[in-house]
Parts: structure tokens; sequence; C-alpha cells
């Protein structure tokens, strides 16, 4: 089978692997069915992360159970599951309690998480493969089901999810949010769909790019077009960042109404100044975080089914396994890498 490994900065190539099998009853081997890249995977190609090459990239996929060992249940062969980016057995001390991005069944050592597509992948490779091996698959996959295009839910292993915990429990709780999310990559779009669909009052989405602006006012947010110095009024109860730099972090804390919260999800290699005398006063919450995607992902299967929101409005191009190591180097804001051809169709309009 293929497997595409980041050899280098800004060089991508396919290596034939051996077809995984399980090497343990709890696990399962599954077939991709369509993969995407995310800001991580851009950093990781660009060379800008402490991650050496080469190694199996890919972290974000839909795929298709096509083996599991003997002690697998829940799951048949043939289900179309989404797969967390991160692996978690869902039984030991740090997974029942909420915190399966330090599942002690893995030795991914602090601070790296026992995560697909990265160095502490520890054998299990990466998600841009014809398919990989997930640990404790009874627990680990979720179904989604029939009734769900499988293209929908490419990313519901990482960012999707994300967006959904940064913006939907947080709007829950607070009537008439007031929702700021800056963006540039395909996470700000998502999380612009969620926070409408949470029931949001405003929801102002801020970027650069403009073609991520387009598909933001198609979404049926308020734009503003993202520079240095920038500021708005300090009325935001809920706020994503998913730009990088002091500037964007700082316009972030400085939008909180008091009593705010913060969702920081873009990863800093360098340490920032905080504003913190300001958010004395606003009493903002500040959170900078992986998602542990376990949690919430089968909540969010479930409103994929409701039609709560369309992912596929996100998608910047859909291409083939040959194209992918040049077309990924491109780095749009949501491609997608299509393994099972039967399932070609172009982006929704």
């Amino acid at each position: 089978m293929r497997s595409l490994f980041f050899e280098d900065v800004n060089r991508l190539g396919w290596r034939d692997m051996p077809m995984p099998r399980p090497q343990a009853d709890h696990e399962a081997v599954v077939q991709t069915i369509a993969a995407t890249a995310c800001v991580v995977d851009n950093m990781v190609i660009k060379g800008v992360t402490p991650m050496e090459p080469p190694f199996a990239l890919g972290h974000e996929a839909v795929g298709r159970v096509i083996d599991m060992g003997d002690a697998v249940t829940g799951l048949a062969i043939g289900d179309v599951v989404s797969i967390p980016n991160h692996r978690t057995c869902g039984s030991c001390r740090s997974c029942k309690n909420h915190d399966p991005l330090h599942c002690e069944q893995e030795d991914a050592p602090f601070p790296l998480l026992p995560a697909y597509g990265t160095p502490d992948a520890y054998g299990f490779g990466g998600m841009f493969s014809e398919a990989f091996r997930v640990p404790f698959a009874s627990h680990a996959l979720v179904k989604v089901p029939d009734t769900i295009d499988p293209l929908a839910a490419v990313a519901a292993g990482d960012t999707l999810t994300d967006a959904w915990q940064a913006t939907v429990p947080h709007i829950r709780k607070t009537p008439e949010a007031r929702v700021l999310i800056t963006s540039n990559a395909g996470y700000g779009l998502y999380a612009a769909q969620w926070a409408l669909a949470a029931g949001a009052v405003e929801v102002l989405y801020v970027d650069d790019d403009p073609t991520r602006m387009a598909v933001a006012k198609k979404i049926g947010v308020t734009t503003l077009q993202w520079e240095e110095g920038l500021e708005v009024p300090p009325v935001y109860n809920v706020i994503v960042n998913e730009r990088q730099g002091a500037e964007a972090l700082r316009f972030c804390l400085l939008a909180a109404a008091h009593g705010a919260v913060v969702e920081n999800v873009v990863i800093y290699l360098e340490d920032v100044p905080f504003p913190l005398f300001q958010m004395h006063f606003s009493g903002v919450t500040f959170r900078s975080s992986f998602c542990a995607t376990r949690l919430y992902l089968p909540e969010v299967i479930s409103e994929l089914e409701a039609g709560a929101i369309d992912p596929r409005v996100v998608e910047s191009e859909i291409f083939t396994l040959d194209d992918a190591p040049d077309r990924l180097l491109e780095q749009s804001h949501k491609p997608i890498l299509l393994f099972d051809e039967s399932l070609r169709a172009e982006p929704a309009s």
C-alpha cells in the first residue's frame, strides 16, 4: 500500500509500505476513503515545526473498517468510521478523567501527544495512507451513518470537532452570545458554521484571504479584513483565535466582553506577550490546547446527521493520490485527498 511521507522541507513522496494487520486483539485496520490537511500539516511541510523528517503524514480522515482483532466489539467489516487524530484507550485513568490526549496506554512523551501523522505515531503512521491501524478500536472509532456523506465527515477527527468544542458549548451557556473568529485556514470557517448553528446573535469572521472571506460570506457571517493594529469594541463573549502572531492574540484578548472566553487553537512556536492589565478587568478566560476529539465526536456526528451544518462548503479542492505530493505543497485552506474514486464530487456550491 502507499503512504505519503514528509521527506524534507517542501518535499512529499509516496512510499510503498506493508499492508497493516491488527497487531493486538483490540486493533482494527481502517481503509482510507478520504483525508484532508490542517494548519499543523502545512506547518510541518514548510519546515517550521520541531518535527524532523521523514515520517508519514496525515491525521484527518474518514475510512472503512476492513480488518479487526477478536476483542473488537460494536463494529463490523465495511463500517464507515471517523477516527480521532489522537489515540485513546477509553479505560485508563486519564481517559476516564476526560483527558484522552494523555492516554496512559500510549508512550508518547510530554509534550508530544499520541497522534497520527507525527514522529510520535510509534508505528501507527499517518492517515495519508491507503490503510492504517487503530488501537482500542471499540472505543476509538465512531461510526458514520449511511445518511452522512463521508466527505462531510473527513475532518471530524480533528478540526471539525475542535471547532465545535471551541464554540458550541460556550454559546449554549451564553444567551445572546456574540462570537469573534480570527482565521487563516478552514478551521475558522467550520467555527463560523457551528456558531451560527448554535444560535449566536452575531458572528464576526476576521481574515485576510479573499477566497476564505467569500466562503464566510456564503456561510452568512459578517466579515472584517485583518490588518495589523486592527481593533474592535470589547463586546464579544466567545472568541476563537486561529491566526498566529502576537498581534492576532492581542486583538482577540482585547475584544473580550466581561467574562468572555478566548479559545486559542493555533500552535505558537515562540512566547508572546499578554495584555494582562486589560485582561484583569475583563475577567476573560483564556485556553490554549489541542482538542480531545474523542470526547465530542459522537455529538458532532449526530449534528452532521441532523444537518446542523454543511462542512463541504468549506472544501477548497479535491484531488487524487497521484497529484497529492505536489498539490499539498500549495496549501489551500481545506484540500480533500480522495482515496475512494467512487466518491468523486466537486465541493458544495
